[in-house]
């Protein structure tokens, strides 16, 4: 079988089988000794960088004792590996498509985040994080504390890696926009006046007078990586969308380029964030926690 070129989606595979396999304790050796295969036959499978057949990963898996949803789930994966966009309808409190996005976040070596409508879930306080999905009509209180404990998650995956930029471009509208109360929103500005600081993290601030933002459309990011394809993460209420086809990621890179010219620099953005936290300064709080 030929080799291909890897996708987000093969290594995502590659992932969820390497996985498979260190939870019955096999060592890649020794599953190849059992499948009758080379070690090399494993480790391009689980790499994502080998043509993975259906009936190659159902083999795995058998041998793995995968079945029932689980092994449902893997299939369709690997029926679907090589293509170059995908959606991923959300479900439960803990989503297929949070897990996608989790792997792409913390192998890329640079994100560049356009989110128009609310604090980029990377830079969101724990409270800050509570109170949207309270608001929100898309959730049942008792799935909003493990999305909470995801988005941290995700946000101590991200700190732990020891490269790659993260690059955000938020409107003003977003940090004037109040979620929660004066306390929650003070300590989440001056969270990201402070993390802006910080290498490797640069948070640009598009004025309300720089022109009509919200015909750049909707929240996106884009992940590239030293060895891959970049791609593109779209989110919908109801749906994630990964693309890799590259005239689509264009379309993203354009959008940003445009972000680009109009953003205040960096500087200048951590000063506008920091002198708006002093709008939100909170006072004495009420017995309830409430403004």
């Amino acid at each position: 079988m030929k080799d291909h070129e890897t996708t987000a989606r093969s290594r995502e595979l590659g992932i969820e089988l390497r996985r498979a396999r260190e939870q019955i304790g096999y060592t890649g050796g020794q599953l190849a000794r059992k499948l009758g295969w080379s070690g090399s036959r494993i480790s391009r499978l689980e790499g994502g960088t080998r043509g993975a057949s259906a009936v190659d990963v159902a083999t795995f898996l058998g041998f793995c004792q995968v079945s029932g949803p689980e092994r449902d789930r893997l299939m369709a994966l690997c029926r679907e590996v090589y293509s170059s966009t995908w959606l991923r309808p959300h479900g439960g409190a803990l989503p297929d498509e949070l897990f996608t996005l989790i792997l792409h976040e913390t192998t890329a070596s640079r994100i560049i985040s356009y989110e128009p409508h609310v604090i980029p879930g990377l830079l969101q306080t724990e409270d800050y994080t509570r109170a949207l999905f309270r608001w929100g009509p898309f959730i049942n209180e008792d799935g909003i504390e493990p999305l909470v404990q995801a988005r941290l998650n995700r946000q101590d995956l991200r700190r732990r890696q020891e490269h790659g930029e993260l690059i955000f471009f938020i409107p003003e509208h977003v940090l004037r926009s109040p979620v929660g109360n004066n306390r929650i929103m003070n300590e989440q500005l001056l969270r990201m006046a402070l993390i802006s600081g910080r290498t490797r993290y640069l948070i640009r601030v598009v004025l309300a007078s720089a022109g009509p933002v919200g015909a750049l459309g909707g929240p996106f990011c884009l992940m590239e990586y030293a060895d891959h394809r970049p791609v593109a993460y779209v989110e919908t209420p109801t749906s994630s969308l990964f693309l890799e086809e590259p005239r689509e990621v264009q379309a993203y890179r354009t959008t940003l380029g445009q972000l680009a010219r109009i953003a205040l620099d960096e500087g200048q953005s951590r000063e506008f964030i920091a002198r708006l936290a002093s709008d939100y300064d909170p006072p004495e709080e009420n017995s309830d926690g409430l403004d």
